[in-house]
């Protein structure tokens, strides 16, 4: 079978942008924020990106820029989000306006500039401009036997210098992540954030990668493992060894996914989990998500907190583009990952 690239009929108005080659199949949701809303690897069959229960609403509804995490939730149905200008609460912007929770560039919609196939690659080529922002968003997102690649460039079209927080939020669901699924990593460390810490870590403390520092009384919990038990924890992977990778593997179902990224550019990854935990809104005790979540910029909590924590941001010039490039790859586990390397390769012994 060739790379192809197709338009897809998703329901509630919702039209998927579909790339595949002889190993992976990607939507991409060109209508809301160019989201990666599947990641199927062929030889299993199985979509590792994580849905919400309740799916995907209506096309069309709600703002770009969500005042909070309920009104940011209303839309979300899982997958991988762009994470810009913003990540976390809304936030007070140059201007006098409000930054979005989580960010416009997640919610607002992309234009298809071009999309093809040739030599086992099936690709495409999107844009958008946001709007409370003078910031211009490229992305050129192929797929190539079992890898995504997603080149992407934000430029500052405004003559003012501007600070931004820029993620990328991929959140992964069972069958992927379950009690039998290690988390291999490059990063050293482990960060528990100052309120949302969750009851295994204690808030604000630095530890070695997998054993964060634990309460007061508490034996470390081990986060290169899936507990079996509910959690809800949201912490922060730091200080990588080289390249920012990592890798989730289940050998129940003989599936691994591997992310890597630039750790000059993303120094840091949220650890967001939430395994039945929470009961009550927005959860209900019924979620069951792993993410881990390349990111320029800690704690997640808004860019205007992040500003008053010293935290780093990125620095955009007047006219001034930065660009990067992050892959995902699944592959067949058969032992610990040592790497995961540029173009898919995965190191394992």
């Amino acid at each position: 079978m060739t790379a192809q690239v197709t338009e897809t009929d998703l329901g509630n108005g919702w039209t998927g942008l579909r790339l595949r080659s002889d190993d992976l199949e990607v939507t991409l949701l060109p209508q809301q924020g160019c989201d990666v809303h599947a990641l199927i690897d062929r030889r299993t069959g199985v979509d590792v990106l994580w849905k919400t229960p309740w799916a995907m609403p209506p096309y069309g509804s709600g703002r770009w820029n969500a005042e909070d995490e309920a009104e940011w939730l209303e839309r979300y149905c899982g997958g991988w989000q762009l994470l810009c200008p913003n990540g976390g609460d809304a936030s007070e912007a140059p201007g006098g306006l409000t930054w979005g929770w989580h960010g416009e560039a997640s919610r607002i919609p992309w234009q298809l500039v071009d999309s093809g196939a040739a030599d086992g690659e099936a690709y495409a080529r999107l844009r958008t401009r946001l709007t409370r922002a003078p910031l211009q968003i490229e992305r050129r997102v192929a797929v190539s036997g079992p890898v995504l690649s997603i080149d992407e460039a934000v430029t500052n079209t405004s003559p003012d210098p501007i600070e931004i927080m820029w993620s990328h939020h991929p959140a992964f669901g069972a069958p992927l992540i379950g009690p039998s699924t290690r988390i291999y990593t490059s990063a050293t460390t482990i960060t528990a954030d100052a309120s949302d810490a969750g009851a295994d870590l204690q808030p604000s403390a630095r530890g070695d990668w997998p054993h964060p520092v634990p309460p007061a009384g508490r034996e470390p919990a081990d986060f290169s493992r899936i507990p079996s038990a509910p959690r809800a924890t949201l912490a922060y992977l730091g200080d990588f060894a080289g390249a920012g990778w990592y890798a989730m593997v289940n050998p129940e179902i003989e599936l691994g996914v591997g992310l890597r990224w630039d750790a000059e550019l993303f120094p840091h990854a949220w650890y967001w989990q939430e395994l039945r935990a929470s009961g009550g809104a927005p959860w209900w005790g019924e979620v069951y998500v792993t993410a881990i979540e390349p990111a320029s910029t800690i704690p997640g909590h808004g860019i205007a907190h992040a500003r008053s924590q010293g935290a780093n941001l990125v620095q955009l010039a007047g006219g001034e583009a930065r660009s990067t490039r992050i892959e995902a790859t699944t592959f067949v586990p058969h032992g610990r990952v040592r790497l995961v390397g540029p173009g898919g390769t995965v190191d394992q012994v």
